[in-house]
């Protein structure tokens, strides 16, 4: 494999200082003369219409600013969607509502002097519902005589049928059929920071400068556009430190809102969600049932498999449909099958908005899949890791459904590495003895995660350099910083093909007025595509570099290269030249001067496969019903990792929420209201430093030809198998399959009661 001077190496994070430091701007650090404090009137009922609003008493208030309704605002109907354009999710949003559909449904809003004076505002505005019918799971909005969420809609927000070979037959051929369901639960993005904004109108122009955390600076700029029925050029998007974001800022949220509230008032106003409003009235990652029917062969080779996926998208559609959609474009990643069926429903429900979250749908598929493929291994007799190895993809297979050629693949070394690491045999051969009630178990789960999502979407990531007259360089991007390092990956890779050091590299992203277009940070995609528009701007530089450097030598320019900011010789690496005075000579050459900026913009043609397998170890009281994960091993192929130090941390990070998803995190929902029960970070679980159980994360290193230096995807697959290897090895522990998630105590117990209940016990 290729050394290279700053790929690879672990490099320090170009924010790492600021963060630390608490030097970095947030958008709740803004400040503005006049800046005037938003909030937002909620429908308390899950489904109604607004008959009357009346706002006088409100507007009356001292210290309000302006008071909207749907009246006061643009009626286009849009949907918050965050991807490029065309719109791939039905049209199905406002600004405001009169027809509300979910429990924190926007009917008003307000903008006052201060938060206070704002809620006061909220309190006197009074508002006559008429109270629908409303359905909190998709089996009830699919029943047949259920009112339509949507006009036209039939509850349905998409639908997706594909078929290959003939399901039926082999499945009638099959020497063993084991069918499963999986119900898979809403969870949230749970972000330290909430939804914020700051917009800012120019008086003059009425331009809007929109101040985010957000992941999709580009796709806000023409999502808010169109909603507002403006110009593009009206309105700049600023990202500024995004404290987490995990999927649920790939779309405008309230941003909408705040850009109606500053264009009424004419001065900047912020728009601060509370912890509450959060949790309870923006995103979450869609709860799903899986239906799994799979035909296996006398000899354990599967010949079908047919999957049936029903997800809860909530009120809007959002990002929902896509999300199925990218199931069923790794249903055959793993396991191919020569006869398969996939059929997939995004319901329309009367909850908060399901939409992008970490795996975008991949997480719920693995647990219920591979908990699917150890009940398949034990039906056939099988121990699940022999089953797995002999259905297993190989490089070169064919798959029924993929985007590009598969080039590399690290999977048989992930889980050898995995193996070893949790002591898969040694278990296996000299199980841990039950101690009084408590009982051990082993288990594994594999993933495969894209690097983009190319071709089913516009995948352009543009990439400017300049190289300065003392040969350092200013990167411009809209490849997003939210907390991953991209910025830091981005800066290695510019570094690395200018032959510069990393500290020669200032990067500016994140500006819509400064940065060339990027669909942004989501589907793991921004090393491996945006990486890529770097690397070619960054060398176009290099080229005019050398041909002033070849003049200054008298030596073809195919003779030279850089290294951390000199000039060498191609054949030798013997230094020739100050690549300072290089560029210095570019620049100020009496006749022959020049700037040295380049701009690429990059749309892949292929779409690289990572690679994983978890391991765990549990210990489960049957007593109680307490799980607890003794090991967990986490190895993954992303191919070369930019930045070692970096790819760790998301490794590591990853794994937790993907433990956290197994073991405790759920949205619970009042099935009389509608409303969110666990709305504040006290009710509602994620993992903390005294939870996380004993974690090995490994890397196994591939090199992927299609990326700017052997990189894969790496963001989102942490979060995939970890999941669903502790479910497995649940089951392992108690020889009972578990068919939801999180395994909290009730529910692992409820599963032992069942289970002794069926054997008469």
């Amino acid at each position: 494999m290729t050394q290279h001077s700053v790929v690879g190496v672990s490099a320090k994070r170009l924010d790492a200082y600021d963060k630390v430091t608490g030097r970095a701007v947030y958008v709740g650090d803004m400040k503005f003369e006049h800046l005037l404090q938003g909030k937002i009137l909620r429908s308390p009922y899950a489904h109604a219409l607004v008959k009357r609003i009346d706002v006088s008493k409100a507007k009356a208030l001292p210290g309000v600013h302006c008071v909207l309704t749907a009246e006061d605002v643009p009626h286009i109907p849009h949907t918050t969607c965050g991807h490029p354009l065309p719109f791939d999710s039905p049209l199905d949003s406002l600004i405001l509502e009169t027809h509300v559909r979910y429990v924190g449904d926007p009917v008003a809003a307000v903008a006052a002097e201060t938060r206070e004076i704002a809620e006061q505002a909220l309190a006197l505005i009074e508002v006559e519902y008429e109270e629908l019918p409303f359905y909190l799971t998709p089996e009830e909005s699919l029943a047949e005589n259920a009112m339509e969420i949507h006009e036209g809609s039939g509850n349905l927000a998409g639908e997706i049928v594909q078929e290959f070979g003939d399901l039926e037959g082999a499945l009638k051929s099959a020497a063993f059929v084991v069918e499963d369901e999986y119900d898979s639960p809403i969870v949230t993005h749970a972000q330290i920071e909430p939804h914020i904004s700051v917009v800012v109108p120019d008086p003059g122009t009425g331009r809007l400068t929109v101040y985010v955390s957000n992941q999709v600076p580009s796709i806000m700029r023409e999502r808010l556009a169109y909603i507002l029925g403006l110009d593009r050029r009206m309105i700049r998007i600023v990202k500024l430190t995004v404290g987490g974001g995990f999927g649920g800022k790939q779309e405008p949220v309230y941003e909408q809102i705040n850009c109606v509230l500053a264009q009424a008032c004419g001065c900047p106003v912020m728009l601060e969600l509370t912890r509450e409003e959060n949790l309870a009235c923006t995103r979450t990652r869609h709860g799903t049932r899986f239906k799994f029917r799979t035909g296996v062969d006398k000899d354990g080779k599967l010949v079908a498999r047919d999957i049936v996926v029903v997800q809860n998208t909530g009120a809007y559609a959002s990002h929902g449909h896509s999300v199925i959609l990218n199931q069923f474009g790794q249903c055959d990643s793993l396991y191919p099958c020569p006869n398969m069926r996939f059929w997939g429903r995004t319901v329309y429900s009367n909850i908060l908005i399901a939409a992008a979250m970490r795996g975008y749908g991949i997480p719920q598929y693995c647990i219920a899949n591979e908990s699917h493929m150890d009940h398949v291994a034990r039906t056939v007799g099988m121990d699940p890791l022999e089953f797995r190895r002999k259905n297993l993809y190989k490089l070169g297979d064919k798959r029924n459904y993929a985007a590009g050629e598969v080039y590399s693949c690290g999977l048989p070394q992930v889980i050898d590495e995995g193996l070893r690491r949790i002591g898969y045999e040694e278990f296996r051969k000299n199980p841990p003895k039950d101690d009084g009630p408590v009982k051990y178990g082993i288990g594994m789960a594999l993933s495969s995660y894209n690097s983009c999502v190319f071709p089913h979407s516009v995948e352009l990531s543009g990439a400017r350099v300049m190289v300065q007259d003392d040969a350092s360089a200013t990167l411009f991007i809209n490849c997003t910083e939210i907390g991953q390092g991209a910025d830091t990956a981005m800066a290695q890779i510019a570094a690395e093909a200018l032959g510069i050091p990393l500290d020669w590299v200032t990067v500016v992203e994140g500006d819509t007025d400064l940065c060339p277009f990027d669909a942004g940070a989501y589907a793991s995609r921004q090393t491996y595509v945006t990486g890529n528009a770097v690397k070619q701007a960054a060398l176009k530089c290099k080229a005019q570099l050398l041909e002033r450097a070849s003049k200054m030598l008298e030596r073809p320019a195919g003779e030279l290269d850089t290294r951390m900011g000199k000039v060498i010789e191609r054949e030798t690496g013997r230094e020739l030249a100050d690549l300072r005075k290089v560029a210095e000579e570019l620049v100020y050459h009496l006749t022959e001067g020049g700037t040295c900026c380049h701009e690429v913009g990059y749309i892949p043609t292929d779409n690289a496969l990572n690679y994983a397998a978890a391991f765990a170890i549990v210990a489960v009281d049957t007593e109680t019903g307490k799980l607890e994960v003794q090991k967990l091993v986490v190895c993954m192929d992303c191919g070369v990792r930019i930045n070692p130090l970096t790819s760790a941390g998301q490794l590591d990070g990853g794994s937790i929420m993907s433990f956290g998803f197994s073991t405790m995190e759920q949205i619970l929902i009042d099935p009389k209201t509608g409303r969110v029960h666990n709305d504040t970070l006290l009710d509602y679980k994620i993992p903390t430093f005294a939870d996380i159980p004993p974690l090995d994360t490994h890397f196994v290193d591939t090199c992927e030809p299609t990326s700017a230096y052997g990189n894969k995807s790496l963001g989102e697959p942490p979060n995939i198998s970890p999941a669903a290897a502790i479910q497995n090895a649940v089951y392992d522990a108690l020889g009972i399959p578990i068919h939801a998630n999180p395994l909290t105590p009730e529910r692992v117990y409820a599963a032992i009661a069942q289970g002794r209940n069926k054997e008469g016990v």
